[in-house]
């Protein structure tokens, strides 16, 4: 049987899946990769294309009739999440901000501790480029671009970690991901999560080879930095998230709902 798994274009990605794509482990599946960025995969999902998919948790409610999220393979924040830039100090609340996706992770996390005038969705890796070109004032940044920043010369003016923290305690922040199709038998969701849960383990124990494979994602070609953005997502949780993600994910819900952009809402996962 093949499996067809569509996920982002990103180091952390590519990172976890590097055995199972590059047969290095024993998998119950074949498996054929899509490769599209995550406002893509977030937006596609309603359209239940693919077996299973890297989905954002905000993603995630509008296609939970079709998808349940695996407790493998997640992206959560340990102690820093995505961060507001700019090229100076603002005030958020009569800001234009860059946000990299409606259905994004990092985007609803923003809403639920701040207000701003007017937002604009830009594709994640060209936020700090409208920042310099004036046409947003400051920007939600994800992924490498974290780490990037300074050398455009811009400043880190809101950490959303530290928001998240304030409200959740230690908790990490849910963010990234993976949804198998539901209509799928729970052996066989079961067969996949075990394909995974090995896949990340193999990329622990091997990292050089799998940051080395990660980086033909990379969108810096700078093998320390890719290594450490990897390892900012890449975690304990990642292999199973457990009781400590699904509070994370419970609070994390709860906190939008009172905020009134989502109505009341639990996850099915597997």
């Amino acid at each position: 049987m093949e499996m067809i798994i569509a996920h982002t274009p990103d180091p952390d990605d590519a990172f976890m899946f590097y055995a199972m794509f590059e047969h290095k482990i024993k998998t119950s599946f074949e498996y054929r990769q899509v490769v599209k960025d995550i406002e893509t995969l977030n937006k596609e999902a309603i359209n239940n294309l693919y077996d299973v998919t890297a989905i954002s948790a905000n993603g995630y409610i509008r296609v939970s009739d079709k998808y349940d999220l695996t407790a493998s393979g997640a992206s959560f924040g340990i102690n820093y999440g995505p961060i507001v830039v700019a090229k100076k100090q603002i005030d958020l609340k009569n800001a234009v901000i860059g946000q990299p996706g409606t259905y994004t992770s990092s985007f609803m996390l923003y809403r639920m501790f701040n207000d701003s005038r007017e937002y604009k969705e830009i594709r994640f890796d060209q936020i700090t480029n409208e920042i310099l070109k004036g046409t947003i004032d400051a920007g939600i940044l994800i992924h490498d671009e974290q780490l990037k920043f300074q050398d455009k010369g811009l400043i880190k003016i809101l950490d959303l970690y530290d928001q998240w923290k304030a409200y959740a305690g230690d908790l990490p922040v849910p963010l990234g991901f993976n949804a198998i199709r539901k209509s799928l038998s729970l052996e066989d969701k079961l067969k996949y999560r075990e394909d995974f849960e090995n896949s990340i383990k193999y990329a622990f124990d091997h990292e050089d080879d799998a940051v080395k494979y990660a980086m033909k994602y990379s969108r810096y070609n700078d093998f320390e930095l890719e290594r450490k953005f990897i390892k900012m997502y890449v975690n304990e949780l990642s292999i199973d998230f457990g009781e400590r993600g699904k509070k994370a994910l419970e609070m994390y819900y709860k906190k939008a709902a009172e905020r009134k952009l989502i109505s009341p809402f639990t996850p099915v996962i597997v």
